[in-house]
């Protein structure tokens, strides 16, 4: 029977570290290989004045368009966010780290509105909380003398505070249940939403840098055959928006842990193969944030 006090004691009570350290330390090599990416494809370009984003803002800020950020501002602002996401993977200072990244992909998303860039802004104030976690080189150090399993003794040696754990959860949960919700609709149903964004990826790889359109001849072939609302289309489209609906409830169940882990690998795997650049770093936080959800061994 559950109690106000059990659930509690569930939510935010003392459990095993383990999970959240994976987690946290998954998060931060995402962080790292975003401000990789960025950094290669050159988004501080984003903020020249002959750019769509730059008369973006200005339209958008009118009242502090002499303000808005340049190309210079937007590479101390990728500095900034690599030594946070070094700290965090080292696990020295992670609670300003944490921070620090927090604020960094909040300010990115108040300038230029994309879902995972909110969704890495939510996972890392997250991490503020997180309790207190044995250092990378710790960890590095046990797995040198004894192997994986003294490696995880060290990781999962102490109990702290399950509120981040928490946290995560529900983050985590509310990204997938309103990404399934958001994709009801005939447009995505159909395949004609992610047909358009492939086609117009392969259309314009030859005008642009640093564009996702990688796919092998036989994907390219494929893209320009299949019709929108083609059974090749509408079934993996059905199943992803089952999957997303189903994965955080599957997580949370102890003994389905492991095949819902599969299902979300598979799932990102996917994702990924279409848009490696812009998906690499998302995938592995969202995966990483699976160990949130691991069950007490």
């Amino acid at each position: 029977m559950w109690s106000t006090e059990s659930i509690t004691a569930h939510l935010v009570g003392s459990g095993p570290t383990g999970g959240i350290w994976l987690a946290r330390t998954g998060f931060a090599l995402a962080c790292l290989i975003k401000v990789l990416v960025e950094s290669r494809r050159e988004y501080t370009g984003y903020y020249q004045p002959t750019t769509y984003l730059y008369f973006r803002l200005r339209v958008r800020f009118l009242a502090h368009r002499d303000r808005l950020p340049t190309a210079a501002h937007y590479r101390l602002f990728l500095w900034a966010r690599a030594v946070c996401a070094v700290l965090l993977l080292l696990g020295a200072a992670p609670g300003f780290a944490a921070a620090g990244l927090a604020l960094c992909f909040a300010f990115e998303g108040f300038v230029y509105f994309k879902f995972h860039v909110n969704f890495f802004a939510l996972l890392s104030a997250c991490f503020v909380f997180a309790p207190a976690l044995p250092p990378l080189w710790d960890a590095a150090a046990a797995f040198a003398g004894g192997g994986t399993r003294a490696a995880w003794n060290v990781i999962d040696g102490a109990d702290g505070s399950r509120f981040c754990r928490s946290a995560v959860l529900l983050t985590v949960s509310a990204l997938y249940i309103g990404s399934a919700r958001r994709k009801l609709n005939p447009t995505f149903l159909s395949g004609a939403a992610v047909w358009a964004v492939l086609d117009f990826t392969l259309g314009e790889l030859p005008r642009r840098r640093h564009f996702d359109g990688w796919y092998p001849a036989p994907v390219r072939r494929w893209i320009a055959a299949v019709e929108p609302g083609a059974a090749a289309l509408r079934i993996p489209m059905a199943a992803v928006v089952v999957i997303e609906a189903v994965l955080p409830f599957a997580l949370l169940y102890p003994p389905a842990w492991p095949c819902a882990v599969a299902l979300g690998v598979a799932m990102h795997l996917a994702f990924t193969f279409l848009f490696p650049a812009t998906l690499t770093a998302f995938s592995l936080a969202t995966v990483s944030a699976y160990f949130a959800f691991l069950p007490p061994s």
